[in-house]
């Protein structure tokens, strides 16, 4: 059985459900009552697997225009949505849950906080606050670490952990390393190779050191840059997008398919950002933009599903990755202009693959909201 479509007026429902019946589709009514919106609903169920898809096809004729005659049959028994509270036994299979959606928060709101804390022993020390600050944190999840970065990593540890009374030295040293590290060869992407090449440079794409720590099984660094954010707002934002549009996914779909979802787009977003971009990027950004275009796409093959996310809100997202794109084609002219080179922090490589990942997979099967909730 299987849910096909909702309608708000009950003469609308006994409309439907007696054509559906006249068409031999057996199917029944669930009306309920929503008393925060002081509203009735009535959803149409079809019991037969076999006959849910001429069920979605009639029900998207019939939202187009539901007075058309077609649709014209004798009208089943009226059905009367229950306004009184149901008891908490049997409400309970009836709450929707975003327990993973929840999960990602919390994992997000940890890492935010923890690499923080790192933050402070080392800022004190007097490593460099303006350049990508690599805490502990940052080394165990950012996509990638070039090999030259490696021997790093322990010294960054022991002032984390042991802060020592020769920091500022340590300090001072680490700055040297990395800017040697700057001035040496490895995987930054396909655009600071373009743009290289463009303004006059010489470098070497450096694909020796590609994928240097999944090749050593360190498989996690595949998702894990969503974990970790720049800043506060930047966590603020995503954390707030996450909750809006994971809340409408996880109940439809379910927990299972809802990682799939999210873990297959953290992962192709975040694969074709370290191929543009190198490895230093970071944000669940890449996600978001596939869970909105995954919205996008069920509202338009099964609108049924009821997914009540605005247009707005989504168009609202679509002018704000287009506008990041718009400033990282000006610092790119910037440098054409300048021949110094330039490079705006944003991750739209994994905005727009991410969006593009979640309007594939919205359009398959496999995705349909369930007709039972959680």
């Amino acid at each position: 059985m299987r849910q096909v479509g909702v309608v708000e007026h009950e003469s609308l429902a006994r409309r439907f459900s007696a054509y559906l019946a006249a068409q031999k589709i057996d199917n029944s009514i669930d009306a309920s009552f929503d008393p925060k919106e002081e509203k009735a609903s009535y959803a149409i169920w079809v019991h037969n697997e076999d006959q849910i898809a001429p069920a979605a096809a009639y029900f998207a004729r019939f939202q187009t225009n539901p007075t058309d005659a077609e649709f014209n049959a004798p009208i089943i028994e009226a059905v009367q949505p229950s306004f009184e509270a149901p008891d908490d036994e049997e409400s309970e299979p009836r709450i929707y849950r975003p327990r993973l959606t929840m999960f990602w928060i919390f994992l997000c709101t940890l890492a935010f906080f923890l690499n923080a804390m790192q933050e402070v022993p080392m800022i004190k020390a007097g490593f460099a606050e303006n350049g990508f600050l690599m805490t502990p944190i940052r080394f165990k999840l950012l996509y990638d670490i070039p090999p030259l970065l490696d021997r790093l990593e322990p010294i960054i540890e022991k002032q984390v952990l042991e802060p020592a009374q020769n920091a500022q030295a340590m300090a001072a040293q680490t700055e040297e390393d990395m800017f040697s590290i700057e001035g040496s060869t490895y995987w930054r992407g396909i655009y600071h190779w373009i743009v290289s090449k463009v303004t006059g440079g010489s470098e070497e794409l450096g694909t020796e050191s590609m994928f240097n720590k999944i090749r050593q099984g360190q498989i996690w660094r595949l998702f894990s840059p969503c974990l970790l954010h720049g800043g506060l707002l930047h966590i603020a934002f995503n954390m707030l997008w996450l909750w809006a549009l994971g809340k409408e996914i996880d109940p439809r779909i379910g927990t299972a398919r809802s990682l799939v979802l999210t873990l297959s787009a953290g992962i192709f977003s975040n694969t074709v950002q370290y191929l543009m971009s190198g490895p230093f990027f970071l944000g669940y950004s890449g996600v978001i933009t596939a869970l909105a275009g995954f919205i996008w796409s069920r509202q338009k093959i099964a609108p049924w599903e009821g997914y009540p996310l605005r247009r707005s809100m989504l168009l609202f997202l679509a002018v704000f990755v287009l506008g990041l794109l718009a400033l990282q084609i000006g610092s790119f002219l910037v440098m054409l202009l300048t021949h110094q080179m330039y490079f705006a922090n944003i991750a739209n490589a994994a905005h727009i693959s991410g969006a593009i990942w979640g309007l594939c997979l919205g359009r398959l099967p496999y995705f349909s909201a369930r007709a039972t909730s959680v």
